[in-house]
């Protein structure tokens, strides 16, 4: 038998061929002894076996640490709605006394920003932040206007920066976060506008229909204090003071993290605590990060929730247990298929290219989700390029973010090549779900 012949193999339905073929009722009692009663009973047998086995070996791959998912969603300021596991990615959207609130009095003398989300297409966003926006207002009974340029909000980005980083010294693997959420919210700068300017309005033109202006992101990590009694006393190994954290029985939080500061010589996550080595001896409160489980409770995720969780099967896991690379086509398509975008766009081909010449610059997507600091990617002609290909799935505006994901993600995997994303349009758009 061929593998393929093999895996579609229905024992339970070739043993029910067999006996209806045989016609003597001895030699039938015969063979369903045999064939069914042994056979078949054996065969399930094994298969239980193999399914435990697979069970055991694919648990112990599995590391809870590893295991986690940050989760984005956005939430209107205008409705008083409360999700116990999610927190505002930054505290300037929630703070009482906003500054990016527009009155129709204005008075203040400080830097007012307005923030709003576009719920547009990444093409469509990229031209409004080369566009120029007008605002109107009233001045000592005049009306004038001035023209403003909207920038990316990147607080959110460097807010996901911070977390990569204490990713990086707490040595847990990073799993590129998906911001196609954060990169639509733009910064509108209203800090030129006079002390006593009245009646302000902001005209967004063209773009008016895709404005979103009470809209803000959370996310399912918890900015938090430990406190110095929750550490057992240091104790110093010759060199270095090691302080250890216990970590609480509490199955909704998936993972916590310790930032670094100053004197701190290194964080290790240990199954059941988490071990601070200091330079001297330290009694003072550490601040770091609570990632909630959300799927801990087995409830409803909300609408409209974005994740980096990653379908790892057992070779995903052996690869990421191992730290071993596998740089091929099907590894490529393993990853591809592990972030859970199919609703959105699949991968039809990718290929090495040496130079650019290939691959237009309008129509280059490139890995930018783990730059930090800015939206834009650095890019070099002396690296390999790899191109992955993709078709959309639907007329969501988010599918060219979906593939910027994707090759963020790869280019974790293959760093030594610049993975750049190509999107068909087989789906036609205007910007707008």
């Amino acid at each position: 038998m061929d593998a393929a012949y093999l895996d579609e193999f229905d024992i339970k339905k070739y043993v029910k061929d067999r006996l209806s073929e045989i016609k003597d009722e001895d030699e039938y009692a015969l063979a369903k002894s045999v064939l069914y009663d042994g056979l078949y009973r054996m065969s399930e047998v094994f298969e239980e076996r193999y399914r435990s086995l697979y069970k055991k070996v694919y648990d112990e791959l599995e590391s809870k640490e590893e295991s986690y998912e940050i989760a984005i969603l956005l939430l209107s300021k205008n409705e008083n709605v409360f999700l116990r596991m999610f927190f505002p990615i930054s505290d300037l959207d929630v703070l009482e006394d906003k500054k990016n609130d527009i009155k129709e009095d204005y008075t203040e003398s400080e830097d007012l920003i307005k923030t709003v989300y576009l719920n547009a297409t990444d093409t469509v966003c990229k031209e409004f932040s080369q566009e120029k926006i007008g605002v109107s207002f009233t001045n000592n009974g005049e009306k004038h206007t001035l023209s403003v340029q909207p920038k990316k909000a990147l607080r959110y980005r460097k807010e996901v920066g911070k977390l990569y980083e204490t990713f990086s010294y707490n040595e847990l693997r990073w799993n590129t976060v998906n911001t196609v959420y954060l990169d639509r919210f733009f910064d509108i700068d209203l800090s030129k506008l006079p002390q006593n300017a009245r009646d302000v309005e902001v005209d967004y033109g063209k773009y008016a229909d895709m404005i979103k202006e009470e809209l803000y992101p959370v996310w399912n990590v918890e900015k938090t204090v430990f406190k110095s009694s929750t550490f057992l006393s240091p104790s110093k190994d010759g060199l270095y003071y090691e302080r250890e954290m216990v970590k609480q029985r509490d199955k909704e939080i998936i993972l916590r993290l310790v930032q670094k500061t100053e004197g701190m010589v290194g964080i290790r996550q240990e199954e059941e605590k988490i071990i601070v080595k200091t330079y001297e001896e330290s009694y003072s409160d550490l601040e770091g990060y609570h990632i909630f489980d959300i799927r801990y409770t087995k409830e409803e995720l909300p609408t409209g929730l974005i994740s980096n969780k990653r379908e790892d099967g057992m070779i995903g896991r052996l690869l990421n247990k191992t730290e071993e690379k596998i740089h091929t086509e099907a590894e490529i398509e393993r990853i591809i298929e592990e972030l859970d975008i199919g609703e959105y766009v699949s991968l039809k081909s990718c290929e090495r290219l040496p130079i650019w010449k290939e691959v237009s610059e309008e129509s280059r997507i490139l890995p930018d989700m783990n730059n930090f600091s800015s939206s834009d990617f650095p890019i070099t002609e002396e690296s390999p390029k790899l191109v992955l290909r993709f078709s959309r799935n639907s007329d969501s505006n988010l599918c060219e973010s979906m593939v910027r994901y994707a090759v963020s993600q790869l280019q974790i995997s293959f760093d030594e090549y610049i993975c750049v994303g190509v999107l068909e349009n087989t789906y036609y758009t205007k910007g707008i779900v």
